[in-house]
């Protein structure tokens, strides 16, 4: 890779990782929800009907809620402290309270938060410097940019940054979202070595959805953001929570299977311990991020785990990435 592309994808970097440490900063006054209105799960039940316990909102501020995860857009209208009347049912009893939001992340969380980010950006940049005569190292490159844009995009609040401000970074979250899990699996037609040209065409029907996901999410947030539309009456919640999910959940999976067929069909033994490492990395990080937190989501309604303890654990998949591609032979680096 000649070095003003490498100049250029620096450039870009900065870029992000200036949009996302000013997102990021919105994490520290974040508002949240009191802790009776989160899931109470007690997993060591075995009693289904009492796994679990949570207070169901179905009026906040004055507004009828009618999807549970227009709540967390909301909250971005509010800050820590601020009095609002929640109106919420448990088994069939309707309660009403006024209560003083509460901040969504503590001290801990921000800092796992800070350093797994810092983390996948260091990864990242450090791949594309040192390995950028090697077919993989871009695309490992924006895997790692773009979780760590995922992480530090994340919604904020619509208060502090002007509208603009806001629509960029709703903007590149979404686009971080729909293109990790397509990157994830081109990762795996070109590490340790590039496969046949031919059976990366297969790539090309996902990277054209996720682009169409992009483009129909961008069109949703202008809408909302300019024009004045009620998130509900869009589609963007469905594409940020259930499309984006299930195409994560698709291309993780099809890159584990892809490297284990890696593995069985190659015979250089240093090839395949470096694809071993990197499948520690994305089965002990980014696979249990979608059996702890995406498929329980979509099946039962709730997560397994909190998401902050989610996302301290995925900082395993660019270590071992890390050790996978600076391992110049199978007993040491």
């Amino acid at each position: 890779m000649k070095k003003h592309i490498i100049k250029l994808i620096l450039v870009l970097d900065m870029i992000l990782i200036i949009f996302g440490a000013m997102n990021f900063f919105l994490f520290f006054d974040k508002a949240g929800l009191p802790d009776i209105y989160k899931p109470d799960i007690n997993s060591f039940s075995f009693d289904v009907k009492n796994i679990y316990h949570g207070e169901e909102i179905i009026e906040f501020d004055g507004i009828r809620v009618l999807n549970p995860d227009a709540l967390d857009y909301y909250l971005l209208l509010y800050k820590p402290g601020d009095l609002i009347k929640i109106k919420s049912k448990l088994d069939g009893e309707i309660i009403e309270r006024i209560i003083a939001l509460p901040t969504q992340f503590c001290a801990i969380e921000l800092m796992i938060m800070a350093t797994v980010t810092v983390f996948y950006f260091f990864t990242g940049i450090f791949i594309i410097i040192r390995f950028k005569h090697k077919t993989f190292s871009l695309v490992i490159h924006m895997v790692c940019i773009l979780t760590g844009v995922m992480i530090t995009s994340d919604w904020g609040d619509l208060i502090t940054y002007p509208s603009f401000i806001n629509l960029i970074n709703f903007f590149l979250f979404e686009c971080a979202t729909f293109l990790v899990p397509v990157f994830f699996l081109h990762f795996s037609f070109t590490y340790p070595k590039a496969t046949s040209k031919y059976s990366m065409i297969f790539l090309v029907p996902l990277y054209l959805i996720s682009i169409t996901f992009i483009i129909v999410s961008a069109i949703n947030i202008v809408a909302v953001f300019y024009y004045g539309k009620e998130i509900t009456d869009t589609y963007l919640l469905i594409f940020h929570n259930t499309i984006s999910d299930l195409l994560l959940i698709f291309g993780l999976i099809l890159t584990v299977a892809k490297l284990e067929h890696s593995v069985l069909k190659m015979t250089d033994i240093i090839f395949r311990k470096k694809i071993y490492w990197a499948l520690l990395g994305i089965s002990f990080g980014p696979l249990i991020y979608v059996f702890m937190i995406l498929f329980p989501r979509h099946i039962m309604g709730y997560q397994l785990v909190s998401q902050t303890l989610m996302e301290f654990s995925i900082i395993i998949a660019p270590i071992m990435l890390l050790v996978s591609v600076t391992r110049k032979n199978g007993n040491g680096f």
